[in-house]
C-alpha cells in the first residue's frame, strides 16, 4: 500500500481571499465612479487601474510567501512524515523522518514520535527474530538431549527382552544402565522446568536471612559421597567469626551451591581438590568454589552459562549433566543480583564466584 499525496489544503483558501479582496476593490471603484464621478475624474481612471493592479500583486506576493512557507513547515514535511509511516506499516522499520529546521514545530514533535514508534518497532523485531532463533536452538538441544537417554533405555531393554534377562552375566548391567539413565533423563526434565520457571518469571524467590556457613556445610557434607568415588577431597574454609547470616533464597542459594560443586567435581582430575570458600568483608559475603581441573579455554568463558553449553563436548557427556546446571546458576544469582565470576586456566582449574548481602 503506497501513500497517496497530501491535499493541498492550504492553497485555495489563500488565493479565495486575494480574489475576494480584488472583487471588493472592483466593487468600490464602481461605486465611487458611479456616486463620486468627480473623485474618479480628479484621480483619473488609471490611477485607480494601478492602485487594484499593486493591490492584487502584493496580495499575490503575500500569497505566494504564505504558500511556499507552508510547503516548507506543512506540506513537505507531512508528506515525507506519511510516506515514512506507511513504510513503517508494510515493515521498513529502519527508515527515519529527517526534517528541517523550518518545519512546523507541531510536525517536528509528529516525526519525533513516528521515528521513535521505527526505532521501537526495530527494537521489537531484532527480540523477536533472537527469540525465535533462541527457541529454535533450544528445540534442538532438548531433542538431542532427550533423544540420548531415551535412546539408551530403549537399546538396554530391547536387548533384555531379546534374551540377554535370562543371561546373569549382563542382566543385571543392562539394567543399571537403564536406570543411570532414566536419572539422568529425570534431572534433564526437572533442569528444564527449574529454567522455565525462572526465565517466565514463575518461579518466586523467598527473601530471608540465614546461616549460609551451615548451608555449606551441609551441602559439602551431601557431595563428598561422589568425590570419595573419584578421590577428589573437598576442602571447606569458613569465616573465622560468627558472622555467617545473609539475605536470599535459603532453597536456591543450595541448588546454586550443589551445581557448583557438582561441576567441580565432574571437570577436576583424579587426586584433585575442590575448595568451598566464603569471606566476610564490608557488608557481603564473597562465596567461591575452586577447582585443580581441566580449566576452561578463555575464548569459552563467556559461553559457559549458555543453556546447554559444554566444555569439552565428548567428556561432558561422558559424564552426564543436563548441561543446564550454570544456566541455572546464573539466573538464580541475577535475581540475587548478586552477578557472578569466573576464572579459570587451562590445565590447572577453574574458579567461580558471587557476593551476597549479609546482616
Amino acid at each position: 500500500m503506497s501513500a497517496q499525496p497530501t491535499a493541498p489544503f492550504y492553497k485555495n483558501p489563500v488565493l479565495y481571499f486575494t480574489a475576494g479582496i480584488l472583487g471588493l476593490l472592483l466593487v468600490f471603484v464602481i461605486l465611487i465612479s458611479i456616486y463620486e464621478p468627480q473623485a474618479t475624474h480628479e484621480l483619473g481612471l488609471l490611477r485607480f487601474v494601478l492602485l487594484g493592479l499593486g493591490i492584487a500583486l502584493l496580495g499575490w506576493a503575500i500569497h505566494t510567501h504564505h504558500v511556499r512557507t507552508l510547503e516548507k513547515a506543512l506540506y513537505h514535511p507531512l508528506q515525507r512524515l506519511t510516506d515514512s509511516t506507511y513504510a513503517i506499516a508494510e515493515g521498513a522499520t529502519s527508515g527515519r523522518v529527517e526534517l528541517g529546521p523550518t518545519t512546523d514545530s507541531d510536525v517536528l514533535l509528529a516525526s519525533d514520535a513516528v521515528n521513535k514508534l521505527a526505532q521501537k518497532a526495530s527494537r521489537d523485531i531484532a527480540e523477536y527474530t533472537r527469540l525465535e532463533r533462541v527457541r529454535s536452538e533450544f528445540l534442538g538441544n532438548v531433542s538431542h538431549e532427550l533423544r540420548t537417554p531415551v535412546f539408551s533405555v530403549q537399546g538396554y531393554l530391547e536387548t533384555l527382552l531379546d534374551g540377554a534377562v535370562d543371561d546373569p552375566s549382563v542382566n543385571r548391567q543392562f539394567l543399571e544402565k537403564a536406570y543411570h539413565n532414566t536419572k539422568r533423563l529425570n534431572t534433564l526434565l526437572n533442569d528444564l522446568i527449574d529454567i522455565s520457571r525462572i526465565e517466565s518469571g514463575e518461579l518466586r524467590l523467598s527473601f530471608r536471612y540465614f546461616d549460609m556457613c551451615e548451608v555449606l556445610k551441609e551441602v559439602v557434607q551431601s557431595m563428598e559421597h561422589i568425590a570419595s568415588q573419584h578421590s577428589i577431597a573437598i576442602v571447606l574454609e569458613l569465616p573465622s567469626d560468627d558472622n555467617c547470616s545473609v539475605l536470599g533464597d535459603k532453597e536456591r542459594l543450595v541448588q546454586v551451591m550443589t551445581n557448583l560443586i557438582d561441576n567441580a567435581l565432574k571437570y577436576n582430575t583424579e587426586h584433585g581438590t575442590v575448595t568451598v570458600s566464603a569471606k566476610v568483608a564490608k557488608g557481603t559475603m564473597h562465596v567461591s568454589v575452586s577447582d585443580t581441573g581441566v580449566g576452561i579455554a578463555a575464548d569459552q568463558l563467556d559461553r559457559i552459562f549458555e543453556r546447554f553449553f559444554r566444555v569439552g563436548e565428548d567428556r561432558s557427556r561422558s559424564i552426564g549433566g543436563s548441561g543446564l546446571g550454570l544456566a541455572i546458576v546464573k539466573h538464580i544469582l541475577e535475581a540475587h543480583q548478586a552477578p557472578v565470576h569466573v576464572s579459570s586456566v587451562e590445565g590447572k582449574g577453574t574458579t567461580i564466584s558471587f557476593e551476597l548481602k549479609t546482616a
